[in-house]
C-alpha cells in the first residue's frame, strides 16, 4: 500500500526551520516527503509573524496551497502566526484545517497517532553540509520593537547533554560539517538552567564532535560577549571567529528608547575590543533598525557616522515595524514617514555595500576551504559553496571555476570539502578556482 505524502513550507527564521524539520520527522513515520503540493495527502506551513511582510507572506502562502492542495488533502497551519493570532485565524482563516502552535510536536503526535515523538531527531531541510543547532527558546528581553516574548515566551535553554546528542546524531546521520548555534538570544544561554552564562560549556562539548566547524548567531551585545571572545582567544579550533551582533542601532537617544539596556559607548568598547583582540581575520555580522519613531535625522546620522567607522564585514537594514502588543506600540506613534524610512534603508545599504567589499577583499588571493553546497542553476550549473567566512542564507557564497589550474574538469559533491583560491570578489560572492581535496 502505497504511503501517503506530505508537503511543508517552513518560513521565517532558522529557529523556524529546526521546529520544521522536527515535524518533518516525526510525520515520516506515516508519510512520505513530497516536493509537489499538488500530490500531497497533508500540507503544512510553517508560519512567522514578527513584522507585517512577514505575516503577510504567511498568509499568502497558506491560501495559495489551498487553491493547488487537492479536495481532500488537509491543510495545517503552525509557528507564530497561530500563537499570535489563534483565535482570530479560528475565526477567519477558513483554508486550514488545522492549527498547531510553535513547538507542535506534543499536537502533531496525537493528531496522526505517531508512535515515537523523538525530538532529537530532524529530516534536514538546509544542505547535509551544515545544520542549525537550536539552544533555547523564547527571550527574557524587553525590547521596544520586539513581539517574540509575547509569541514565544519567556528564555528556556536545552540542557548541554541534549544538544550534544542531538548535534551527533546531525553528524552521524547527515554528516554535517557546520553547526550553526542559534536561539533569540545566544548571550543569555545556561544563565537559567544553571545559574551562569554557559555558552562555551556546550562549545566544549560540541568540539569534541568530528564537526568542522561551529558558528554563532543572534549574540545580544551584553557583558558575556567578552567573556566568549576570551574563549575563542584560548584557541577554539572548530568555534569560528565570526560573531554575529545586533545591534539595531547606535544612538543613545534611540537605544534608550528601544530599551537595549546598553549606550553607544558600551557597543563602541564591546565591538572595538573584539576586533583588537581577534584580529582582522575575525569577521563581524550585525544587523540594524532605521525609522524607529525616536529616530531623527541626527539620530540616523550617528548610526551612519557608526556604521562608516567600526566597518562591519556584514549588515542587514530592516525598517521599523510598528507592531501591535510590543512596548514601542504602546508608547510611541508610528511618526517617522514610509518613505524617509525607505530612503535612509537604501541610504545605509549603499554605505555598507562600499564597507563589506573592501573589508572583504582582504581574503582575496588566498586559499580557503570550501564547503560545496551544489549548483547554481541561474549561472549555468556553476558549483557552488561557502567559506568559513561566509554564514549560510544571510552571507555571500563563493562560486568556483569548473576546472582546476591543472586543466581537470571539477565536479562538484555536496557536502565535500574542498580547497580553493579566490580570484574576484563581487558584492559580497566570491569566484575561486578549485584546487583539490
Amino acid at each position: 500500500m502505497e504511503r501517503k505524502k506530505f508537503y511543508l513550507v517552513s518560513l521565517g527564521c532558522a529557529k523556524n526551520t529546526v521546529d520544521s524539520e522536527r515535524v518533518a520527522k516525526l510525520l515520516s513515520q506515516k508519510f512520505e516527503p513530497t516536493n509537489d503540493p499538488t500530490e500531497a495527502d497533508l500540507i503544512l506551513v510553517n508560519t512567522c509573524a514578527f513584522i507585517d511582510p512577514a505575516k503577510e507572506e504567511s498568509i499568502e502562502t497558506i491560501i495559495d496551497l489551498s487553491r493547488v492542495k487537492k479536495r481532500e488533502a488537509k491543510l495545517a497551519v503552525f509557528g507564530c502566526l497561530v500563537n499570535r493570532y489563534g483565535e482570530v485565524l479560528k475565526r477567519e482563516l477558513h483554508e486550514a484545517d488545522l492549527l498547531f502552535p510553535t513547538e507542535p510536536y506534543r499536537e502533531v503526535c496525537q493528531t496522526f497517532d505517531l508512535k515515537s515523538c523523538d525530538l532529537k531527531k530532524r529530516l534536514l531541510l538546509t544542505p547535509p553540509t551544515y545544520a542549525y543547532l537550536k539552544i533555547s527558546e523564547g527571550c527574557n528581553r524587553t525590547c521596544a520593537f520586539c513581539a517574540i516574548p509575547q509569541i514565544r515566551g519567556p528564555y528556556r535553554s536545552r540542557p548541554v547533554e541534549e544538544l550534544v546528542e542531538e548535534a551527533r546524531y546531525l553528524v552521524e546521520t547527515y554528516g554535517v560539517k557546520e553547526l550553526v548555534i542559534v536561539s533569540q538570544d545566544t548571550s543569555y544561554y545556561g544563565k537559567d538552567l544553571y545559574g551562569e552564562f554557559a555558552l562555551p560549556r556546550l562549545l566544549d562539548e560540541l568540539q569534541k564532535l568530528p564537526v568542522k566547524w561551529i558558528r554563532l548567531h543572534y549574540l545580544y551585545p551584553s557583558k558575556e560577549v567578552f567573556a566568549l571572545v576570551d574563549y575563542l582567544l584560548k584557541g577554539s579550533e572548530k568555534v569560528l571567529p565570526y560573531l554575529d551582533l545586533p545591534i539595531q542601532h547606535a544612538s543613545d537617544r534611540v537605544l534608550k528608547a528601544m530599551r537595549r539596556g546598553h549606550s553607544a559607548d558600551f557597543l563602541k568598547k564591546l565591538l572595538h575590543s573584539a576586533r583588537e583582540k581577534l584580529g582582522e581575520n575575525a569577521v563581524f555580522r550585525t544587523t540594524v533598525i532605521v525609522g524607529f519613531p525616536a529616530e531623527g535625522q541626527k539620530e540616523f546620522e550617528e548610526l551612519l557616522k557608526f556604521v562608516e567607522e567600526f566597518e562591519f564585514d556584514y549588515l542587514g537594514v530592516f525598517k521599523y515595524y510598528h507592531e501591535e502588543g510590543t512596548p514601542a506600540w504602546e508608547t510611541f506613534e508610528d511618526s517617522v514617514p514610509e518613505e524617509e524610512k525607505e530612503e535612509r534603508k537604501r541610504t545605509l545599504e549603499a554605505v555598507q555595500s562600499v564597507i563589506s567589499e573592501r573589508r572583504l577583499s582582504r581574503f582575496l588571493e588566498t586559499e580557503q576551504e570550501v564547503l560545496v553546497e551544489g549548483v547554481d542553476e541561474d549561472f549555468g550549473l556553476v558549483p557552488v559553496g561557502r567559506t568559513w567566512f561566509q554564514a549560510p542564507e544571510v552571507d555571500g557564497m563563493t562560486y568556483l571555476e569548473t576546472f582546476s589550474p591543472d586543466g581537470e574538469e571539477f565536479k562538484p559533491e555536496v557536502g565535500k570539502e574542498i580547497k580553493a583560491f579566490l580570484t574576484q570578489l563581487e558584492g559580497v560572492d566570491f569566484k575561486a578556482v578549485p584546487l583539490g581535496d
